[in-house]
């Protein structure tokens, strides 16, 4: 947001969006929990994202601060919801047409849907900043993985930590680290986009958790979510495809070759977009088996993305 001097996570302006879904009174102190934020930060979003106060008020109740949320003061001037307005962002972003012009032109004409707009723009700006960062990171440490060696880290909030990465996976619908705490030695968890700055450093000590161990503790965190669900795959021409997703935990895994040459490729895994994107690399060498669910999400998934590029 220019001007104001706040850096917000693209996690965090995502959660401003949602927002717009939002109806009746929350504390200030919950919502900036919810949003990652500190209270001043929130303070500042709103008076953004709802300028002159139209659609939050804010006051104090019983010595607590409060916000009252409007749901419908999103939309501004267009009945839209906030999914809605990031469909029309990306539309205006990637289609050209004298139809779509006249639309921008309109459309920076008018104060309220030029702030939302900016907004995303904004967004789509720090994903992309956010990803060529992380990236780095990310390879920083599969190499501590590889190579068992110790790291420095810095996250966002400041905090810093010496710590063994022991896996790069996704989990809970985040790319994360599993690693073991230098001092402690107990194992963690850090979402990547938690990461600011990630360097190696000479250990004083030698990682004490076992292999079996951090498999032991990945099932443990999908046991509790839920999340997590047997897949049957049917795989032709195994030989000239990738076998394994990066950064995927598999647990399980199991594959068996039928008389016809396919291979049965089993494994407990957790569904995300990145697992759906492998799928889609493997394109008719693959047939899912089961589960029906996973299948029926796979689906959607292919065809978001379908009209997305349409």
């Amino acid at each position: 947001m220019k001007g104001s001097g706040l850096k917000l996570s693209p996690e965090a302006m995502k959660k401003l969006m949602v927002i717009g879904e939002k109806q009746g009174t929350i504390s200030l102190k919950d919502l900036s929990c919810e949003m990652g934020l500190t209270s001043e930060d929130t303070l500042v979003f709103l008076r953004q994202i709802f300028p002159h106060g139209i659609g939050a008020e804010i006051y104090n109740r019983d010595n607590e601060c409060m916000v009252d949320i409007d749901a419908n003061a999103i939309q501004y001037m267009l009945p839209l919801s906030p999914s809605e307005w990031m469909g029309l962002h990306q539309l205006l972003s990637s289609q050209k047409s004298p139809a779509l012009n006249t639309l921008k032109k309109k459309i920076t004409e008018n104060g309220p849907i030029k702030a939302v707009m900016e907004l995303l723009n904004q967004l789509d700006q720090w994903d992309l900043q956010l990803s060529e960062v992380h990236q780095n990171l990310v390879t920083t440490l599969d190499e501590a993985v590889s190579q068992k060696l110790m790291v420095g880290i810095t996250t966002a909030a400041g905090k810093t930590y010496q710590m063994f990465p022991c896996k790069i996976i996704h989990l809970e619908g985040q790319l994360s680290m599993i690693a073991e705490d230098a001092n402690d030695h107990c194992l963690v968890v850090m979402s990547i986009s938690e990461l600011k700055e990630v360097s190696i450093l000479e250990a004083m000590s030698a990682p004490q958790v076992a292999s079996f161990e951090v498999d032991e503790f990945v099932v443990a965190i999908r046991s509790m979510n839920e999340k997590e669900t047997r897949l049957i795959l049917k795989i032709h021409d195994p030989q000239t495809v990738n076998l394994f997703p990066d950064h995927h935990f598999l647990g399980k895994p199991c594959m068996i070759t039928n008389p016809n040459g396919d291979l049965i490729w089993a494994a407990y895994v957790e569904p995300c977009d990145d697992l759906f994107e492998w799928l889609l690399k493997l394109g008719t060498n693959v047939e899912v088996l089961d589960p029906g669910k996973f299948k029926d999400e796979y689906l959607l998934y292919c065809e978001e993305k379908l009209r997305k590029v349409a």
